[in-house]
């Protein structure tokens, strides 16, 4: 069982608090996102944690006896930071960069390789991310700058940037009746069961599995997992397909699964996400050096086409 830091971190406010709105508004997060991640720690610890209706909020038993040793655990997470952000300020500027599912792709390596030949006395540290870790990890410090597919969940915080645009494929086994094929349409998926990312808001899901359909219709969802190779496994095994950005195609290219481009509905846009007033100097070179990649990477498709 993993529970995570952020979700203890929320548990504290709202046990502090006792009201939504204003513990969502110290969290700099909405209410229903709040609700969502206090529902989900509670299935993952297996106890309610908090009485809710209309007029009150209130903890219940296990909720308090949680309280002090979520304290403890926040108090010496915060105290880990510090320590560690002084063993950073001893050994020079680091930079951690936190990439979702496939990142950039390609343009990843290129945007770290020039990073390190024009940045040589910064430390650079990859840190995976899972689907819907993006804004909590940079809130939280964890991160510097992230690279993620849209559509992410931001606040007034976090700033993100568009670096490029690909198309959606659809991932299948390699045993699909479709796994041949260049590209289909996505009608042709309509008899499809669709494995799905567990936990991120419902628009954000509903984007990715095109929910609705342009003819009305609504996808079949099965089962769920919690980051891009828990999906593969899933594909894999037969029990249904997904969609992701092309990139995939390539960073997780293994047996028994095909990508096949799904040319009729709207494409990926990976996006370079940030602090709105990062406090690491080194975000600012970074950011003009992903940027101006993705810009040449633009101009040599468009030139191509």
């Amino acid at each position: 069982m993993d529970v995570p830091m952020h979700a203890l971190r929320y548990f504290c406010v709202l046990a502090d608090e006792l009201h939504f709105g204003r513990a969502a508004a110290l969290l700099s997060i909405s209410a229903p996102s709040l609700s969502q991640q206090i529902s989900r720690l509670e299935r993952t610890v297996g106890v309610r944690l908090f009485d809710r209706n209309p007029r009150r909020v209130a903890l219940t038993d296990a909720g308090a006896e949680l309280l002090p040793l979520a304290r403890r655990v926040r108090d010496d997470h915060d105290a880990v930071l510090r320590w560690a952000a002084a063993q950073r300020d001893e050994r020079g500027p680091l930079l951690r960069i936190g990439m979702v599912a496939a990142g950039a792709g390609p343009l990843t390596t290129a945007i770290l390789t020039s990073a390190v030949q024009r940045m040589p006395d910064v430390r650079i540290e990859m840190r995976r991310l899972g689907f819907f870790d993006v804004r909590e990890a940079l809130n939280e410090g964890r991160v510097d700058v992230a690279i993620a597919p849209a559509p992410i969940e931001i606040d007034d915080r976090i700033v993100a940037r568009p670096l490029y645009s690909e198309p959606r494929v659809l991932v299948v086994p390699s045993s699909h009746r479709l796994a041949d094929r260049d590209a289909i349409d996505i009608r042709e998926v309509s008899d499809e069961v669709f494995v799905i990312a567990s936990g991120g808001a419902p628009a954000i899901i509903d984007w990715w599995l095109v929910d609705p359909r342009p003819d009305g219709s609504h996808p079949r969802r099965g089962p769920v997992a919690d980051d891009f190779e828990g999906l593969l496994e899933l594909v894999a095994a037969g029990v249904g397909v997904n969609i992701a950005s092309a990139a995939a195609a390539q960073h997780y290219r293994r047996e028994g699964v095909s990508f096949v481009r799904i040319r009729d509905i709207e494409p990926a846009t990976i996006l370079l996400v940030s602090a709105a007033r990062p406090a690491n100097a080194a975000v600012a070179t970074f950011t003009s050096i992903a940027k101006e990649l993705a810009a040449s990477l633009a101009q040599r498709t468009i030139a191509v086409g």
